[in-house]
């Protein structure tokens, strides 16, 4: 499958502000447009983007609404999901990819926006792997100017080199198993990364990535952070202890190493203080 790249962000381009996943707060929302207005965006936000539904960012159909209002605009660039959270998956069938493959626009961000990356990547379209607007403070401040370069060139940065990345957040790609929103696997180096599970339930992950064939068909696996992660002990609220006995290596080398599947480890890409930015696709 040919890959087909975003434009490059101009001077003064606009980016959509969406909530795919998770609800933006009015102040998150301000802050992120006054960021843009600074690097010489102009931030386009919809009333949908700014709807509540308990936890998401609005109904799945305002969610959708938004994100096709942006993909349809064709002064928009760049897409930038305020959040991540829980939510993406639902959305994917709503979606317009006829939108998206008529005019490549740069969805951008991470962890449940993986289910969007999927979907895209799928479509042939090139999207980035980088922080979502309300991770920008804690991210280091290179990546973050790597995620502007990459809008400004419209390039994958040089430390991805010719690679073909899919991928992103373990615990999204292990609920797009068996969809049509997996991302394409062959030639492909999958990233994987993932942020408080317990460790049992990332090996049931790893497992079914592995008994679904998924390492048996990518060129290899790149390793992000693994953060904030938990144990079936008393200090993570058990009421014995009982620890699983196997780190994220460990599992990594039993379920992806052991098949032959090559592995680069300690990828700076995340949910910790360093996520450098990927084209996926």
């Amino acid at each position: 499958m040919s890959l087909r790249l975003p434009p490059p962000l101009e001077p003064g381009a606009r980016v959509a502000l969406v909530a795919p996943a998770r609800f933006a707060s009015p102040e998150l929302i301000e802050s992120t447009s006054e960021l843009l207005a600074s690097w010489g965006y102009e931030a386009i936000v919809s009333e949908e983007t700014r709807s509540r539904d308990r936890q998401f960012g609005g109904t799945d159909a305002e969610r959708a609404a938004a994100f096709n209002a942006a993909l349809r605009d064709p002064h928009v660039g760049a897409i930038w999901a305020l959040r991540g959270g829980y939510g993406c998956t639902r959305i994917l069938p709503l979606l317009d990819g006829d939108a998206l493959q008529a005019q490549p626009t740069w969805i951008t961000g991470f962890s449940d926006i993986t289910a969007l990356h999927g979907w895209a990547s799928g479509l042939g379209v090139a999207s980035l792997h980088a922080p979502v607007a309300s991770t920008v403070p804690a991210t280091e401040a290179a990546d973050v100017a790597a995620l502007r370069e990459v809008w400004r060139s419209g390039q994958p940065m040089a430390a991805q080199g010719a690679r073909r990345v899919v991928g992103g957040n373990l615990s999204v790609l292990y609920a797009m198993l068996g969809t049509p929103y997996m991302p394409p696997l062959e030639g492909r180096w999958l990233l994987l990364e993932d942020l408080d599970e317990y460790l049992y339930h990332l090996d049931r992950m790893f497992v079914a990535l592995a008994q679904g064939g998924v390492f048996d068909a990518v060129e290899g696996v790149m390793v992000g952070s693994f953060t904030d992660l938990k144990d079936n002990t008393k200090a993570f609220g058990q009421a014995v202890d009982n620890p699983f006995g196997r780190t994220v290596r460990e599992m990594i080398e039993e379920h992806v190493v052991a098949r032959g599947c090559r592995v680069e480890w300690d990828v700076p890409s995340g949910h910790g203080p360093r996520n450098a930015p990927l084209v996926l696709g």
